[in-house]
């Protein structure tokens, strides 16, 4: 099995911070898996709730985990399955866009022995290897970055979404074709340096030069 790339250095959070974040409902005890290379035991989680979103896609509801955990040499490798509902809202007509996900869940964690020789032979990204302490290991960041890291950055409740109306503010997917509006054109405000023109010519009682028509000047103001 072929695994994704290690983060980056400074990419993700250091060891420390993982294990003092580690939360009850992603930490997995590996006290049922032998530490011979090969043991396997299954994986089944439910997580409550996890709420992991970005700006227009949010998870809803529980999260379903299966799969299986393995020992190797190195650590335990992690294969499993996530399963879970979503929410997204169009970025063209805020309609909401419920959906299910489906993520595949691949990662090593490593012994810390092992990971300090990695660490002691020059290997930079060994810092940011997620780790296995006190006999568990927290599942929270892969699943979370899993998870958010495919959700749709542009949600579209269709590819050819319309959007609003820019008027109404109606969806002009539900509007008839020949939908306008009759508008008048509002008079052009005057910019800021003009107002600021204005108040000072105004204190010295001088007429204003390039006015928009119907302004007064200076010396026609009370």
């Amino acid at each position: 099995m072929t695994l994704g790339p290690r983060p980056s250095v400074g990419a993700g959070p250091a060891p420390s911070i993982r294990r003092n974040t580690m939360s009850d409902a992603f930490r997995i005890s590996l006290q049922d898996l032998r530490r011979q290379e090969g043991a396997r035991i299954d994986l089944v989680r439910t997580i409550e709730s996890p709420d992991f979103a970005t700006d227009l896609v949010r998870t809803v509801g529980d999260l379903n985990i299966e799969g299986s955990l393995q020992s190797v040499s190195e650590g335990v490798l992690v294969t499993a399955r996530v399963d879970y509902d979503q929410v997204s809202e169009c970025a063209r007509c805020l309609r909401e866009i419920e959906e299910e996900g489906t993520a595949d869940l691949a990662e090593l964690y490593f012994y810390e022995n092992r990971a300090k020789a990695l660490k002691e032979s020059g290997d930079e990204e060994a810092e940011e290897l997620p780790l296995i302490v006190n006999d568990s290991i927290d599942l929270e960041f892969l699943v979370r970055d899993t998870i958010v890291g495919q959700m749709p950055f542009i949600p579209l409740c269709e590819p050819d979404c319309p959007g609003l109306c820019s008027v109404c503010g109606e969806r002009l997917a539900e509007l008839p074709e020949d939908h306008f509006h009759e508008t008048e054109e509002e008079p052009r405000a005057p910019s800021m340096s003009f107002v600021r023109s204005s108040w000072r010519r105004n204190r010295r009682n001088e007429p204003l030069e390039g006015a928009p028509e119907g302004q007064p000047s200076g010396a026609d103001r009370p």
